[in-house]
């Protein structure tokens, strides 16, 4: 009786905190049969890819008077190859913050203020850049104007609250390097500014880097408008010289439209990426097509091309199922 008394006494106590406290796991499983073709590597090859596949965990607990502690923790997962842990896991996000009526403060491994704010043209399923878990090659990249970062380490992150579809973010970069040619205090900072209302959506972005970190300040401006069952997106970026003097300096605009069709999508995108010494230029575009069986479940097609400043094409096309959970 003692026992069983002592049980009940623990339960009721923890109750109220296992309600206060909520923990999600969630993830992406998202693979495609992949075409790829380089006019410098010897014609088209066909793989199983990896595409944006993740998995991760994320939750919340009620601290009270408004206030709620917060974490995520992301990893990008291998499901095309075998391998140990090394070769089936990378990490996406890592952080932990409070949240309340102030916004939110976070600090870890986050997505970058820029890429919320400018690469709106992402809008592709095919993702080039997830080929680097399982070492796939995929040479086209629809997206590949984009000039600005996705996720960024070492960072500590204030989003404020929403004001009338107005919202800001600022991220501070802190890597504690020493030597020469690196940074011993702020390595960057990135600010950004959004309004968010109804059918349109305005972002900002400024990212700059301490001189010794020989990084390039950019900046970008990026918009969608959503009427009905099309949507326009465009944005343009500006990104400076590093301090080596290098002539590095670049320029970029992405175009986009989507088209909804009940369960259907239809996707396309031009963008242009210019620098100032010609090394490293490209046009690039894409069209894709999803059909969604559900919220959790889609089938999609790819093609997405791109030509470089020597004239070389390359292609990517695919196909692939994601399913959501």
């Amino acid at each position: 009786m003692k026992k069983l008394l002592t049980i009940a006494i623990a339960a009721a106590v923890a109750a109220p905190m296992a309600v206060s406290a909520e923990t999600t796991l969630y993830g992406r499983v998202d693979t495609a049969l992949i075409s790829t073709d380089n006019d410098t590597a010897g014609g088209d090859t066909w793989d199983v890819s990896t595409n944006s596949s993740r998995i991760g965990l994320k939750g919340s607990e009620d601290l009270g008077n408004g206030l709620k502690a917060i974490f995520q923790y992301e990893f990008g997962a291998n499901t095309s190859e075998g391998g140990g842990y090394g070769d089936a896991l990378n990490n996406r996000l890592g952080y932990v913050g409070l949240s309340g009526g102030f916004g939110t403060v976070a600090i870890g491994r986050q997505w970058t203020p820029y890429y919320g704010s400018v690469d709106k043209t992402d809008i592709m399923n095919l993702n080039p850049s997830a080929g680097a878990l399982d070492g796939d090659s995929v040479d086209a990249n629809a997206n590949g104007h984009y000039l600005g970062p996705t996720r960024t380490g070492n960072a500590v992150a204030y989003v404020s609250p929403d004001f009338n579809g107005f919202s800001g973010k600022l991220a501070l970069i802190m890597a504690d390097e020493r030597g020469v040619n690196t940074s011993d205090g702020l390595d960057a900072f990135n600010l950004s500014l959004d309004y968010n209302n109804g059918p349109l959506s305005v972002g900002f972005s400024y990212l700059d880097f301490d001189s010794a970190t020989g990084g390039a300040d950019r900046w970008g401006l990026a918009g969608k408008y959503n009427f009905g069952n099309f949507a326009l997106i465009g944005q343009y970026e500006d990104m400076d010289d590093t301090v080596s003097g290098a002539n590095d300096g670049a320029s970029s605009f992405g175009i986009a439209a989507q088209a909804y069709f009940g369960n259907n999508t239809l996707s396309f995108e031009y963008g242009e990426r210019d620098f100032d010494n010609n090394s490293a230029d490209l046009d690039n575009w894409g069209i894709s097509a999803h059909h969604s069986f559900s919220k959790m479940t889609r089938v999609y097609v790819d093609y997405q091309q791109q030509e470089t400043a020597a004239s070389v094409d390359e292609s990517t096309f695919g196909v692939g199922i994601r399913h959501d959970f």
